[in-house]
This record gives C-alpha cells, structure tokens and sequence, in this order.
C-alpha cells in the first residue's frame, strides 16, 4: 500500500470526522440531539505481507454518544415531578374553594345557630322564626355551591384523564413506528441516532404522562412498559389505553391496557400527571364529596326529627324544615314550603315554651356520622376537612419542589455528561 494510499484513507477517514462534528455543532441548540462520534480503526496489513505497517484508517461506526442510566433517571424524576404537580395544582384548587367564604359550612352553620338563639328571646316572634327559615335557605344554598363547585371539578379531572390518555396512545403509536424505523435502518447498516434521538424524546414525554421503564432489544427497538410491568410498546406494536367508566360514576374510571388480542387492567402505581389525577380523584375528591353528603343528610334529618316531636303556633304536629334527594343530598338540599308560624318550637304548642327551640340548638353539638371523620359535629367535620386540605396542600408542594429541582439537575448532568465524553481527544 503506497504511501500516497495510506494518506488518502486518512484523508477520508478524517473527512467523515469532520462531517460529524460539523454535525453536532449545527445541532447544538437541537433539543434532544444526541453528540456523534466518529469510531476509527486501522487497516492491517496484508496477509502475507509482513513488512506492511497497515493499509491506513477507515471509519467503522458513528457512535451515538449518550448515557441511557441518566435518560432514564431523567425519564423516572419526570413522572415524579409532574405527578407532584398535577396532585399539587388540584389540592392548591380544592383549599381555595374550601376556604372561599361563599362555601364555607362552617359559617352557613354558625349564622344558623345564631338565628336560632336569637329566636329564644322570644320564641313566637314571626321576624326571629322568618331570619330561622332564611338561615336554613342560605346554608342550604351553601351545600348546593360546594358540592356543585367539587363535581365540576370531578368532571374536570375526567376530562384531563380522557385528553392525557389520547396523547399517550398517541405516543406510544409514535414510539412503536420510530421502533419500525430503527429496526429497519440498523439492518441495512444505516445510522439511526437521529432516530434513537427522537425515540428518547417520545419516551420522555410519555413518562410525563405515567411512570415508564424501558427494556432495550437486540434488534435495536426498545420495549416500554407501565412500571408495574404491563406493556405498553413492543417493537412495532403498540398498546391502546381505554378508561372504563366506574357503573355508580360515570366521571370515574378504571384503565385498561388493549394490546393486541389481550387486555389488562393498569394495577399498581400509574405514576406522571395520570397518576396524579387518579389518586386526587379516589383519594381525596371522592371522600370529600361523600362527607359533605353525609353533612347536608344529617343537617336535614335531625332538624326534621326534632321539629316533629313539636307543635307549631297554630297547634298542628310539626312540619320538616328540609327537603333532599337520598340519591344526591348536597346538591338537592333545600328547604320545604314552611312558613314562620309553622316552624314547631314548643312541644305543647304553648307561644312561650321553646324546649324544641332549645332541642334544635343543642344540635350543634351533637356527633354524627361522617364518612372518613368517624363520629363528629357537623362544624367539627367541616372544619376537619379544611384543615385536613389545607395539609394535603402543603405536603404536595413541599413534595413538588425537590422534584422540579432533581429533575433540572439531572437533565443538566445528562447533557454535560454526554458533551464531556464527546469533547475527549482520542488516545494517540
């Protein structure tokens, strides 16, 4: 091999090199481009030549320069981090609505109360018995504000799952053709980084979306899966994510996963802004909504239980005060067509005895029963509740932030890791 040979290999060789590097400079800014390496070899000698040095250098591959442990790291800190932000985002909406003074139980209840002692100082006075039926309205009002403030978000969240799950089977039908691509490319000995590029930035949007793992195949292509171990991607195939409507709720739902022929139920922890969603929704919102039902039934049935052990100022048996629909309590909660002279105070029908007025008030104190607060008032399981979101609230930020800090770190370690393995001078 002739001098002028040898250099000419070299020539091309570093031709090649050049052209990667000018590559990695235009992409510079690229978001998720991934730095080249030109891999270069020796040419050995002929076989019976023995006084041959080599026949020069050729490029054997261009190598797609990236640490997969951090993308992947940086993929799991993702889910984390939007899953912290979804769950913070629908705590932080629930406490402002929960301490907004226009849905607040708490004081609907007070100005209740109030009405109702004021009415002992005289028991059979029309104006004080009227402000009793205008108290009951307004805390009724109240009931049915809230309750219909935390279904719209209810049907929020169901919205956000249906359009979080259209996007994610969209990636995954993208992920599973870029898989096609790869195969296809590395079996004809073409380079596919650009694509391996694309295919990680799929991967990472899909873990904003629900916590992934990812499994890499001889072949080239790359297996996604739930971090529970139900797949999602497998080489040009991809799952479809269904959300099945709960019979007793239609804004609630189970996922299952459809791949092929097959269909499995999304266990376990989703992860990502999916995740977020349906833990808020059966962990929080749900609970919520049943004690506030168990609130506004038991503020109707033991002010009705009370008033008909009385008599009302025109000597009949006692008539209720509040009006529900068994099946949706808050946001049926009303008051009944009763007017002042029929609100039952006295048990004997007597203008001045006010021991059923006495029975009304010291309902204030008596424990109910409350879905997840066991045996409380009815201020107390209100108040409980605020106090309890409010804490919920907290802890999501205080959860949120290291997550948002982690995943900046180790996206910025990914890209300087991989810039200081691509700027290493090769070894002479």
């Amino acid at each position: 091999m002739s001098l002028i040979n040898i250099a000419l290999t070299g020539m091309n060789a570093n031709r090649v090199a050049l052209n990667v590097t000018a590559q990695n400079v235009a992409n510079v800014n690229t978001p998720g481009y991934s730095r080249q390496q030109a891999l270069m070899s020796s040419v050995a000698g002929g076989k019976y030549d023995y006084n041959s040095p080599g026949m020069g250098v050729e490029v054997t591959s261009i190598r797609r320069v990236t640490d997969q442990y951090l993308v992947k790291q940086t993929w799991s800190t993702a889910s984390e981090a939007n899953y912290s932000a979804g769950y913070m985002s629908a705590m932080s909406q629930l406490e402002n609505m929960l301490g907004a003074d226009g849905f607040s139980l708490s004081a609907g209840l007070d100005s209740l109360f109030a009405s109702l002692n004021d009415a002992t100082t005289k028991p059979e006075s029309t104006p004080l018995r009227q402000q009793v039926i205008n108290e009951s309205e307004a805390l009724a009002r109240r009931f049915n504000t809230l309750t219909e403030s935390l279904h719209n978000q209810h049907k929020d969240v169901h919205d956000q799952r249906n359009a979080a799950l259209s996007h994610a089977n969209s990636v995954m039908a993208n992920i599973a053709q870029v898989n096609k691509q790869i195969v296809e490319m590395q079996g004809t000995g073409g380079n596919a980084s650009q694509l391996m590029d694309t295919r990680d930035a799929l991967i990472g949007e899909l873990s904003t979306i629900m916590a992934v793992k990812t499994t890499d195949q001889p072949d080239g292509s790359v297996q996604v899966s739930l971090a529970s171990g139900q797949p999602l991607v497998m080489g040009s195939d991809a799952s479809v994510i269904k959300a099945i409507p709960d019979p007793s709720d239609p804004y609630l739902a189970d996922l299952h996963i459809e791949f092929g022929n097959q269909t499995f139920a999304a266990k376990g922890d989703i992860g990502g802004k999916l995740g977020a969603l349906h833990d808020y929704q059966v962990d929080v919102l749900k609970p919520n909504q049943q004690a506030i039902d168990d609130m506004a039934r038991s503020v109707a049935d033991e002010f009705n239980a009370v008033l008909a052990a009385g008599t009302d100022l025109n000597g009949n048996p006692g008539a209720p005060l509040f009006t529900y629909d068994p099946a949706n309590p808050a946001a049926s909660l009303d008051i009944t067509a009763i007017n002042a002279d029929e609100l039952a105070f006295s048990s004997d029908g007597n203008p001045g005895n006010s021991d059923i007025l006495k029975d009304l008030i010291d309902i204030s104190n008596k424990p109910v029963a409350i879905s997840g607060y066991g045996s409380v008032t009815l201020n107390d399981a209100f108040t409980a509740m605020v106090g309890d979101t409010a804490i919920k609230a907290r802890q999501a930020e205080s959860d949120y932030q290291p997550s948002r800090r982690c995943l900046s770190k180790r996206s910025l370690r990914a890209i300087m890791s991989v810039r200081s393995t691509a700027t290493k001078k090769p070894r002479t």
